[in-house]
């Protein structure tokens, strides 16, 4: 049928611009530059003016002052599928990428500055992000600059410690270049224990030797290959006993370093310190609220503020989000508990003078309070100081597979409760 309209000179009838544009570039009419693509050559035929109309590499290439002297274009790094779904696009705007050619489309779209489609293709690895493959999507984030790309892949592996193993795990990981593992290690959010990261280097650093020739690598090689990733395993953080027993017993560690790191255990004054001594936390902040209100109107005159909440699954509390003042500074005196079911005060922070001019801010606790699964707690707060914002609230929190509810509690004397008030948000940190 499309021959036959071809060949009547009528094919241009009751189609827009992207279905001529469609019907050229099927029907290879009046194409005038051939592109030769991937490791065979194979021709792939096309129109100047239509990629110059699309992509500025395209229009440097075949309008600008260095542009190609023949209308045969060498194309070896990009093979057929990718470079007709990269021109299908700029045609037409039909891509059909998936998860086998969305990376070879990605560095097509790079590489002539197609950036709608570097968009899409950044969106459907997102879509697609999962343990077994995060690892090689933080590869062509790296590779290709995508910081954004590359900050969702880590909050990806940060999220749970579940996720983290399971990314640890993974093939994937083996084949992380240092650079990326280093980002994941040295981070205070990686959420995993110091034993299972020191177990999974020593497993990335025996698989990068074999790579290299080295099919049983000794002590040395390993530790040459870790490079600097080793001094941001916390040792420090370990009990005495189980850096000894799970950690000190390789020669991957000098033995100058396991007496230092055993002095930092023990809490003796070390002159130098070469591994970090602070446990990983990885912050989640939990918003109670489906609005907030424009104008400070709540009043906080040594009232107390509270809330009962229950969550399906255990975590750990670090701090509330309280409202403050956005338009003028303000000083107040904050007091928090957090009350268990049975009545046991579970933390309890004495009043703290808060100073700024944030519509928000944190208020973090000095050591964290374990929350048990469907049971009942209360946040208590009394402030003292200017009119604050006051939200509106849920009574029911989501976020990934934990489920909060929130309750009115007998506490409350300044009217916060389950729909309104003080008390926007919790810090959490997830297992």
């Amino acid at each position: 049928m499309a021959i036959q309209e071809h060949s009547n000179g009528n094919w241009q009838a009751g189609k827009n611009v992207l279905g001529c544009n469609e019907y050229m570039f099927n029907n290879q009419i009046y194409c005038d530059v051939t592109f030769k693509v991937g490791t065979a050559g194979k021709e792939v035929k096309a129109h100047k003016y239509v990629l110059a109309s699309r992509s500025s590499v395209f229009a440097a290439m075949l309008y600008g002052s260095l542009s190609e002297a023949n209308d045969v274009i060498a194309v070896p790094d990009i093979e057929a599928e990718a470079f007709n779904i990269l021109l299908k696009f700029l045609y037409f705007e039909h891509h059909g990428i998936d998860e086998t050619t969305v990376i070879t489309t990605l560095y097509a779209a790079e590489k002539y500055a197609v950036t709608e489609l570097v968009g899409i293709c950044q969106s459907f690895l997102e879509s697609k992000m999962a343990a077994d493959n995060v690892c090689v999507i933080m590869e062509n984030a790296r590779i290709f600059s995508m910081a954004q790309l590359l900050k969702k892949c880590k909050d990806f592996i940060f999220d749970t410690r579940s996720d983290a193993r399971r990314v640890f795990e993974s093939d994937g990981f083996l084949d992380l270049k240092r650079e990326i593992l280093l980002s994941l290690v040295e981070s205070d959010e990686l959420p995993l224990e110091e034993e299972f990261i020191y177990q999974s280097l020593t497993r990335w650093a025996q698989h990068n030797c074999a790579k290299e020739g080295k099919e049983n690598p000794n002590f040395t090689d390993i530790r040459k290959m870790l490079g600097n990733t080793i001094y941001e395993v916390r040792f420090p953080t370990l009990s005495l006993e189980t850096f000894w027993k799970d950690m000190a017993s390789d020669k991957i560690l000098s033995a100058d370093e396991k007496v230092h790191i055993s002095q930092v255990i023990v809490g003796e004054t070390v002159q130098d310190v070469f591994f970090k001594s602070t446990e990983r936390t990885r912050y989640v902040q939990i918003f109670r609220f489906h609005s907030d209100a424009t104008s400070c109107e709540w009043n906080n005159d040594n009232y107390v503020d509270a809330i009962e909440f229950d969550v399906n699954k255990p975590l750990s509390l670090h701090g509330l989000l309280l409202y403050g003042n956005l338009k003028n500074e303000y000083t107040y005196d904050v007091e928090i508990k957090i009350i268990s079911a049975s009545s046991n005060v579970l933390v309890h922070m004495l009043p703290k003078k808060i100073k700024g001019s944030s519509k928000m801010f944190q208020m973090h606790f000095a050591k964290s309070c374990k929350i048990n699964p469907n049971e009942k707690y209360t946040v208590w707060v009394k402030m003292n100081g200017p009119r604050s914002y006051r939200g509106n609230y849920s009574e029911c929190v989501e976020y990934k597979s934990y489920k909060f509810k929130f309750y009115k509690s007998v506490h409350s004397s300044n009217s916060t409760d389950v729909n309104i008030g003080q008390i926007p948000g919790l810090i959490c940190s997830f297992k």
